[in-house]
C-alpha cells in the first residue's frame, strides 16, 4: 500500500507523511507516501485538494474556504480518498481517518500519542463528510511556555481539530521570558534571560511550523497605544523614562493629568479626539502589515485596562466604544488595501464592552471580525446559565466609572448588545485555561466551557480563541481535549469520557474518574466568579476527607500503568493529589481566622511545585500556579 499525495503543499505532505508513520506503526508493514498528479485506483490512499478529486468525491461546499474546513473521506473502488477544501483540513482529515482505527492524541508531545495495532489498514466503507462546528477553533499563546512545548502544541491542534494560532504582541517575548528567565522557581537552575532578537526568533520557529500545517495565524493584539507612542510594546512592564512632548499631548487626560496609565504603556489609553493620536494608530498597525504578510488576522486592540479613557472636553463627547469605531473606520479600508487577505480582529474588552451608541462601524470592506473577550465573567456557571445573575435592566456606566460584570446574564446582555453593532463573522476569546490556575485546578472545567461552546454559538459567536497556558493538561488534559473535540464538532457524551480516560490511564481508568468526579462533587462548584477561596469549612472537610479515601486507590492505580502513557497520566494525578493536600488545609484555615496557619500550607505548596516541577513541565504551568499562590500570600 502507498499513501498517495496529490499536492505538494506542506500540510498536504505532512498529512501523507503522517498517515505512513503512524498505518505503519499500526500494522508493523512498511508504508510509503509519495506525490503523483492524479488519481490511479488500486489498493491505496489518495489525498489531496476536493477540486483535484471531484469527479470521485463530489463537490464539499463552504462559505470560504480559506477560513473554514471540511473534508470527505471516501470508499472508491478499492482504493481511499481523503479530500479537503483546504490543505488544512486534508491534514485534519488524515487524522480523523487515524482516529476512525482507533488511533487518538490525547495532549500535545509524543507521549500523548496511542496508535493500536492494527491486522491491516481498512479502506472499505467510508463514506465521511464533515465540516467544522466551528468555524474559529484556536489557541493563543500565555503563560511560560518553552518553544518545545508551544510546538508540541501545535503539532497536536491539527489532530484535534484546531485551526488557529496566536501570538500576542508584535513579539511574544515577555511569554517566552516567563519560562526561559525562571524567576519564580529558585530551584530551577538553567536560567537564561533572553534578547529581543532572541524572542523574535522563537516566534518565527512558531511561525513555520503553523505555516507548515496550513493553520491560520493570529498575531499582536496588545501593544498598538505603546508602539503609537514609540514607547516598548511587548509587555507589560512599567518605563522608567520621561514621556516626550509630543507624547505627553497624546495620551489620556484622567483626573487632569496626561500620563502614563500605572506606569506602563501598554495600559495607557490614548486620546483619540487627537487625529494625531489616531493618526498615529493607524500607521504603526499599516506598517506592521504590510511587514507581516504571513498574518491572516491582525489583531487591533486598545489598552489593556479599565477607567483610564481620556477625560477632555473632546474625548468626552463620545463613549471609548465610539472611539474606537471612529479608529475601525479609519483603519479597515486602509487595511484591506495594504493587505487585502488580511482580516482585522477588534474587541469587546473591558472599556469596550458596551456597543457604540453613535458611530456605526463601516463593515463595507468585509475584513472586519468581532471578537467578545469576558475577562471578568464566572466559570462557576455555564456562560448561558440563567442562574449567574438576575434579569434586571443593564445600565451604561458613565465615564471611567465602568464596573466589570461579574454575572455572566450581564455578559450575555452586553454580547447580545452588539450583535446589531458587529460583522456575521466572529468568535469569542475567553479564558478557560487561565482561569483554572485560581480554583486549585477545577475538575468541572470540560463540561463548562463545552456547554459555553454551545451558548456561544446560540447567541451567533462562530467560534473560540483559547487565551490559555500552553500546558494546561493537569491534573488531566480531558478538559482542554474536550474543549478542541467539541469545537470541531464531537458529542461530549458518557462513552467519548470513557474512550478518552481509557486511552490514558488504562484498565484502572475507572479509578481515576472516580477519584476526579469525586473531588469535584466534594468540592462543588465556587460560590461565583473567581471566589474560589471562599466558602464554609464543611466544603474543605469534605475534600479532605475524599482526598483521604483516595490516597491508597490512587497509589494502586499508578501501580497498573503498562505504557508510558499511563506512567505519565498517574503520577500527575497522584501529584495532583499531593498538591491539594496543601492547598485545601490552607482554605480551612483561611476560613477559620488561622491566617499564619494558611500561609505556611501555601508556602509549603509552592515549595513542593518548584521542586517537583521537572516532573510536571509539561503538563502543568508552574509559573502561573506560584504566581497565583503568591498573590494569596499578599
Amino acid at each position: 500500500m502507498t499513501v498517495w499525495m496529490l499536492d505538494s503543499h506542506p500540510a498536504i505532505m505532512r498529512a501523507g507523511g503522517e498517515l505512513a508513520r503512524c498505518l505503519s506503526q499500526m500494522t508493523g508493514k512498511k508504508i510509503a507516501a509519495q506525490v503523483r498528479d492524479g488519481f490511479n485506483g488500486g489498493p491505496d490512499l489518495y489525498i489531496g485538494p476536493v477540486e483535484k478529486l471531484e469527479s470521485y468525491v463530489g463537490t464539499l461546499q463552504v462559505e470560504d474556504p480559506r477560513w473554514d474546513d471540511a473534508y470527505r473521506i471516501a470508499s472508491v473502488e478499492e482504493s481511499l480518498v481523503i479530500a479537503g477544501v483546504n490543505a488544512r483540513s486534508i491534514l485534519i482529515g488524515a487524522y480523523e481517518y487515524l482516529r476512525s482505527l482507533g488511533a487518538e492524541w490525547l495532549w500535545p508531545g509524543a507521549d500523548g500519542e496511542r496508535l493500536p495495532r492494527i491486522a491491516e489498514v481498512t479502506t472499505h466503507g467510508f463514506q465521511v463528510t464533515h465540516l467544522a462546528a466551528s468555524r474559529h477553533r484556536g489557541v493563543c499563546i500565555e503563560g511560560a511556555p518553552a518553544l518545545e512545548h508551544v510546538l508540541d502544541m501545535v503539532d497536536w491542534m491539527p489532530r484535534v481539530g484546531l485551526n488557529s494560532y496566536f501570538l500576542q504582541f508584535q513579539v511574544s517575548s515577555c511569554f517566552w521570558r516567563n519560562w526561559y528567565g525562571h524567576e519564580l522557581n529558585p530551584r530551577w537552575s538553567e536560567r537564561k534571560q533572553l534578547s529581543d532578537d532572541e524572542c523574535a526568533e522563537l516566534d518565527e520557529a512558531v511561525i513555520r511550523a503553523v505555516k507548515e500545517r496550513g493553520l491560520l495565524l493570529h498575531r499582536v493584539g496588545h501593544g498598538w497605544t505603546a508602539a503609537a507612542l514609540g514607547l516598548p510594546a511587548n509587555g507589560w512592564e512599567s518605563y522608567e523614562g520621561a514621556l516626550s512632548e509630543c507624547a505627553s499631548r497624546l495620551v489620556a487626560e484622567v483626573d487632569g493629568h496626561r500620563e502614563l496609565w500605572r506606569g506602563c504603556p501598554n495600559l495607557t489609553e490614548l486620546c483619540y479626539s487627537n487625529p494625531e493620536a489616531r493618526r498615529r494608530m493607524v500607521e504603526v498597525v499599516l506598517e506592521y502589515a504590510a511587514a507581516h504578510p504571513e498574518v491572516d488576522m491582525l489583531h487591533f486592540w486598545l489598552a489593556d485596562s479599565v477607567n483610564n479613557n481620556c477625560e477632555c472636553g473632546d474625548c468626552r463627547r463620545l463613549s471609548a466604544s465610539d472611539w474606537y469605531a471612529i479608529l475601525l473606520n479609519e483603519l479597515s479600508p486602509r487595511l484591506k488595501r495594504t493587505a487585502p487577505q488580511m482580516k482585522l480582529a477588534f474587541l469587546a474588552y473591558l472599556n469596550t464592552l458596551w456597543p457604540p451608541g453613535q458611530v456605526r462601524l463601516d463593515l463595507s470592506s468585509g475584513n472586519l471580525v468581532y471578537m467578545f473577550a469576558p475577562i471578568s465573567r464566572c466559570y462557576g456557571h455555564r456562560l448561558g446559565d440563567p442562574a449567574c445573575g438576575t434579569d434586571g435592566e443593564l445600565v451604561q456606566p458613565g465615564l471611567n466609572k465602568l464596573s466589570l460584570p461579574s454575572d455572566n446574564q450581564d455578559n450575555c446582555k452586553l454580547l447580545d448588545l452588539w450583535r446589531s453593532a458587529r460583522p456575521q463573522d466572529s468568535f469569542a476569546f475567553d479564558y478557560h485555561f487561565l482561569a483554572t490556575w485560581h480554583d486549585h485546578l477545577a475538575v468541572r472545567l470540560a463540561q463548562v466551557v463545552a456547554d459555553d461552546i454551545t451558548d456561544y454559538a446560540e447567541r451567533g459567536i462562530h467560534g473560540l480563541m483559547n487565551c490559555a497556558s500552553q500546558r494546561a493538561f493537569y491534573p488531566s488534559a480531558w478538559p482542554f481535549w474536550a474543549m478542541a473535540r467539541r469545537l470541531w464538532g464531537q458529542a461530549l457524551d458518557g462513552e467519548t469520557k470513557a474512550r478518552y480516560f481509557a486511552g490514558a490511564y488504562g484498565d484502572n481508568a475507572g479509578a481515576a474518574v472516580t477519584f476526579l468526579d469525586g473531588l469535584a462533587e466534594a468540592a462543588g462548584s465556587p460560590l461565583h466568579g473567581r471566589s474560589w477561596w471562599d466558602g464554609d469549612t464543611g466544603r474543605a472537610d469534605r475534600v479532605l476527607a475524599w482526598l483521604g479515601r483516595q490516597r491508597v486507590a490512587l497509589r494502586e492505580g499508578a501501580a497498573t500503568a503498562r505504557s508510558k502513557t499511563e506512567e505519565r497520566c498517574w503520577k500527575l494525578l497522584v501529584h495532583y493529589h499531593r498538591l491539594l493536600e496543601y492547598l485545601w488545609p490552607a482554605v480551612k484555615a483561611r476560613r477559620t481566622g488561622r491566617f499564619d496557619e494558611a500561609r505556611t500550607c501555601l508556602q509549603a505548596a509552592q515549595e513542593f511545585l518548584q521542586e517537583t516541577e521537572r516532573e510536571t513541565a509539561p503538563a502543568l504551568d508552574t509559573f502561573l500556579l506560584l504566581q497565583h499562590l503568591e498573590s494569596q500570600l499578599q
